[in-house]
């Protein structure tokens, strides 16, 4: 995060002129400094928040798609992520196919053997930071003419083939939330190829206005809009991404050669990164070979901010009682029966894994602790 010294007169200026929000000076310059830096052919969209991106590029395909807001249709998305994914599709009135992933801990399109006429979209999550094989879904969207949508809420900076998903062509979503790679403290935003997908966007993140002297709308929207001092924050964070990428690069390459050696000496697994991907890794994940909680209390016992992080949407409660099947009983998931059967790579590491920090600022001596840590617990 920035130092107060370095915003305080953008904050002053902004809170003096009163245009603290409603897409003024500060989001506009923000979105065209996104632009830059992904060299994207349309100006990103900023948002309050990377749910609402989502929630709103979700809708927005939708309407292009000519659907109604009270029509549904089935949505292809992994089960290992963030609940957040799942919650953006299903308040679009739209219906969850819960997908395997693989070893990359992403979508493994090769799992999905059939594709049912009621499926219109596919979700493709960059969990951590880790981007999928983005060639065999881009293939596989366009082989079913389904509208493609990249999660990559934490994976700013992350690159497939060098390039930015956008580039392949479709959209995607970033988060900006105090978490991720590049913070505004709360925002998120869109970047799409399609112009009037873009244009959708614009109304649907001011209430549905098309028309802003009279008010009319002719979709619902909600009021989305980034804040002006989300977007001072943003600008800060941005014009220092080069040196951030950088330092994570440097810990990047320290923690995988730990963490592999570790993986030789058959403790635990790492998440598979593609040789054409780079993954700027929100946190560290690791696989156990047991379940995390003893590991999880003794990281957090020893001052290291460890945590059980994603976890199995599928088996979330919500999600548990409405879409799933256990065929085991009499049927409760309101004729949406989707067996565990095609997740049993998910349901294999949903107890194991464990995220680690890796933060740009981290010091030395801070991640030389976390790792005797680590080899003390398995050595124990």
């Amino acid at each position: 995060m920035p130092v107060i010294d370095s915003i305080a007169r953008e904050f002053s200026e902004c809170l003096n002129s009163g245009m603290v929000t409603n897409n003024s000076k500060y989001v506009c310059k923000f979105e065209q400094m996104l632009q830059e830096y992904l060299s994207s052919k349309i100006r990103p969209i900023c948002f309050n928040n990377g749910e609402m991106a989502l929630f709103h590029l979700i809708q927005a395909w939708k309407i292009k798609l000519g659907y109604d807001i009270y029509d549904s249709f089935d949505v292809l998305v992994p089960s290992f992520t963030f609940s957040g994914t799942v919650n953006a599709i299903v308040m679009n009135n739209l219906k969850p196919v819960f997908c395997d992933v693989d070893d990359t801990l992403t979508l493994d399109i090769n799992k999905i053997d059939k594709i049912d006429k009621n499926i219109k979209m596919v979700v493709a999550v960059s969990v951590y930071g880790n981007l999928p094989d983005i060639d065999t879904i881009v293939q596989f969207a366009d082989a079913n003419k389904l509208a493609l949508i990249f999660d990559n809420a934490p994976g700013f900076g992350s690159t497939y083939k060098e390039k930015y998903p956008n580039y392949y062509g479709y959209s995607e979503i970033y988060s900006f939330h105090a978490t991720k790679i590049i913070s505004s403290m709360e925002g998120g935003a869109a970047v799409v190829n399609d112009h009037g997908i873009s244009s959708i966007l614009k109304k649907l993140r001011d209430f549905g206005q098309y028309e802003k002297e009279r008010g009319d709308i002719d979709t619902p929207g909600l009021n989305s809009k980034m804040q002006e001092i989300s977007a001072i924050v943003g600008i800060k964070n941005l014009e220092k991404i080069d040196y951030i990428i950088t330092e994570k690069k440097k810990n990047i390459r320290r923690y995988e050669d730990f963490f592999q050696n570790l993986e030789k000496e058959g403790n635990l697994k790492n998440m598979r990164v593609r040789n054409d991907v780079f993954c700027t890794y929100l946190y560290y994940p690791i696989i156990l070979n047991e379940d995390a909680t003893d590991f999880v209390t003794y990281l957090n016992q020893e001052d290291i901010a460890c945590r059980r992080y994603y976890t199995a949407v599928h088996s979330l409660k919500l999600y548990r009682n409405k879409f799933m099947c256990d065929k085991r009983s009499t049927c409760s998931c309101s004729g949406y029966c989707q067996e565990e059967e095609g997740l049993k790579y998910t349901n294999s590491i949903k107890d194991r894994i464990v995220s680690l920090p890796i933060h740009t600022e981290m010091k030395k001596e801070e991640i030389e602790y976390l790792f005797n840590t680590c080899k003390k617990y398995f050595k124990d």
